[in-house]
């Protein structure tokens, strides 16, 4: 997943580079010099551009002629890990490891990853919680968990993606510095904390079982991280929902359902949850890849007490049948409709309803306390596949 999003970014990134958006490294290199943490800091780790990266030559001559103890790292390759050495000019540096490069290495120039108080990191592309995403090599890894000083990635506007997949021994950036912002990370977890159990909610429409959710998490009742919201409906009162909780929503535009299951598909590798939900997703899923890849980690919520009326008008179909009782089913997507394993019911007492639209209001609201429960069962693992 990371090695095609790696591929794909620098890709773009060499594309938007040699096309004119190697323009946009002045702005960023203007706009991290004026950064107090830059002015404040006395020993800066820098790294020598190439190809498209943001350059870095003008901040690393910066530094020096302030004075600033400038170190640049060597890629140490059989021991898959960085050394640190200073520099007092550029013309000291020669081609090195991977074709970057490096000053020479020099016990009496030698500096130590705590002595380092501002670094700039390297990346393929960056997310707003400080994550990114490097060259596959894992050399800045462990470098990083050593240096207590602040950490910035250098970024066009276009490498920043709305999310980095992420693992527990990452370290993320403390900021990033486009040519239009200056972007303080949101540390959404502390640092060695475990990650949290993430969601991913598809919608259609006005969104209330996906603002069930969102509801329980602001409450304290449901500890997860939700991914995203996902619509098909560029009008979906949910992505509006989304939007006012601080939620990232995504339409995605199609003009078939096979380019609609490809979007989600898509978008759904990039947030990386451990569980999608369909809340009120108004569209049948056909990608035998899709349901392959998140089975057993995609559920639905319907408004009936499945097997009886599947489809689209559950409880009109219950009321028009003069049901007595009827209910909800949350089960996982499978191919069939609205046939795949039962995982909870809740019957609801319909017998006093006077219309199909009470019946409908009255099953919801069984329906908002129920399926933040099942959510809440998944994230400590007491259901399973």
């Amino acid at each position: 997943m990371k090695d095609g999003l790696r591929r794909e970014m620098i890709a773009k990134r060499e594309a938007h580079h040699s096309s004119g958006g190697h323009v946009n490294c002045i702005g960023i290199m203007d706009r991290f010099l004026h950064l107090p943490e830059f002015d404040s800091a006395r020993c800066v780790l820098l790294y020598a551009s190439r190809k498209g990266e943001v350059h870095t030559d003008g901040i690393i001559l910066s530094a020096l002629s302030l004075g600033k103890k400038v170190a640049l790292p060597v890629s140490m390759k059989e021991e898959h890990a960085l050394e640190l050495y200073e520099i007092k000019s550029m013309e000291e540096l020669s081609e090195g490891a991977f074709g970057i490069m490096e000053p020479a290495r020099s016990q009496e120039r030698r500096v130590q990853p705590e002595e380092v108080e501002l670094v700039v990191v390297p990346g393929v592309s960056f997310d707003r919680r400080g994550h990114r995403l490097g060259y596959g090599m894992g050399y800045y890894d462990s470098l990083l968990k050593k240096v207590k000083g602040c950490k910035v990635g250098l970024a066009y506007d276009m490498q920043i993606v709305e999310h980095v997949p992420d693992e527990p021994h990452d370290v993320a950036v403390d900021m990033v510095v486009t040519q239009s912002e200056t972007m303080v990370c949101r540390k959404l977890e502390a640092a060695g904390a475990r990650r949290k159990f993430r969601v991913a909610v598809l919608a259609s429409g006005r969104g209330s079982d996906f603002l069930s959710i969102v509801d329980a998490v602001k409450g304290g009742k449901l500890d997860i991280s939700i991914a995203g919201l996902i619509t098909d409906n560029p009008d979906a009162l949910a992505a509006k929902l989304a939007a006012k909780n601080g939620i990232p929503a995504f339409f995605i535009p199609h003009a078939s359902r096979e380019e609609l299951d490809e979007g989600v598909m898509k978008k759904l590798s990039e947030l990386e949850p451990d569980l999608v939900v369909l809340a009120g997703y108004m569209k049948v899923i056909k990608s035998r890849e899709l349901l392959s890849r998140y089975s057993g980690r995609m559920i639905n919520i319907h408004p009936s007490l499945l097997p009886k009326y599947p489809g689209a008008h559950a409880q009109k179909d219950a009321f028009d049948a003069h049901e007595m009782v009827s209910g909800y089913t949350i089960h996982f997507v499978d191919e069939s409709l609205d046939g795949g394993r039962i995982i909870h019911q809740e019957k609801v007492d319909i017998s006093h309803c006077k219309s199909a639209e009470e019946t409908a209001a009255k099953i919801l609201e069984r329906e908002h306390a129920g399926l933040p429960e099942v959510v809440g069962r998944f994230a400590r693992g007491e259901i399973r596949p």
